[in-house]
């Protein structure tokens, strides 16, 4: 059965070009000043709504990311949501933690991965991620893990720089690690930013919009295992609209309409594949 879309009227509007590009200058202005090194700005786009069952278009979010977590969810107060994630934010099972960091985004334009060429911005971005979980690992002391990577990874037509971190919990040896790592980890700096406190701070007072579940965490979880991805690929459902939400992280490099571009890539890359 179709969902029922409670939520039929919204005060929701698009981010424009405008807004978003004065608001990279700005980051970027904080940034040559060492406010922080990076923050995440994200945007809203406003679609009309195209889909005439739900049920099919979380099938086609399968079908289309088989490497994502996909989750179609329904609240009476937070809404009607569908969203595919490809970022781990904390895996874990009795033997094992996982976590990644995932960052750098490019269109595949037909390439293989193996193929991708990356930009001097997109590398040190994804090393920003990177070393924001190697410190956040210093504050618990925790020494013992494997990393892997950057790889290129593809989801649908987009690339992204990952690497993956591997923790051995009897090598670790840590009471309640898994909680202690889920506090330090998020929000992560690829939805955030470095410092996290400096980026959450300018974030609140320069996104006009609410974030809502966007950058939030979902995920399967039983009694032995659980896998908490990041709500980054997401897609709000209204009766007579789809409000797309996306991000880019900004850093001393970043070009304001590059980064406009990159945000409107990856809301029509979900769009597509929810039409499919």
């Amino acid at each position: 059965d179709n969902f029922l879309i409670k939520n039929i009227n919204h005060s929701i509007q698009s981010t424009t070009e405008d807004e978003y590009e004065k608001s990279v200058k700005k980051a970027i202005d904080f940034i040559s000043k060492e406010v922080f090194d990076k923050v995440v700005l994200s945007k809203i786009k406003v679609k009309k709504n195209y889909l005439t069952q739900l049920d099919l278009g979380f099938i086609s979010l399968c079908r289309t990311y088989p490497e994502c977590f996909v989750c179609l969810f329904q609240d009476e107060n937070l809404g009607t949501w569908l969203g595919a994630s490809p970022e781990i934010l904390l895996q874990s099972t009795p033997e094992w933690i996982k976590t990644v960091a995932l960052a750098g985004t490019q269109q595949a334009q037909g390439k293989l991965p193996k193929d991708a060429v990356w930009t001097q911005k997109e590398i040190e971005e994804q090393a920003l991620v990177s070393r924001y979980i190697v410190n956040c690992f210093k504050k618990i002391r925790l020494r013992e893990f494997e990393e892997k990577g950057p790889k290129t990874v593809q989801t649908g037509k987009l690339f992204h720089l990952k690497t993956d971190f591997l923790i051995d919990k009897k090598e670790a040896n840590i009471p309640c690690l898994e909680n202690s790592l889920l506090n330090l980890l998020h929000p992560t700096s690829a939805v955030c930013g470095m410092p996290k406190i400096a980026a959450k701070e300018f974030i609140s007072v320069e996104e006009n919009h609410s974030r809502n579940l966007y950058t939030g965490f979902w995920g399967p979880t039983n009694e032995s295992h659980f896998s908490l991805y990041v709500n980054i690929r997401l897609v709000q459902i209204f009766k007579n609209d789809l409000c797309f939400y996306a991000g880019a992280g900004i850093t001393s490099d970043s070009d304001p309409q590059a980064e406009w571009q990159e945000t409107e890539a990856k809301c029509d890359n979900l769009a597509i594949k929810l039409a499919l």
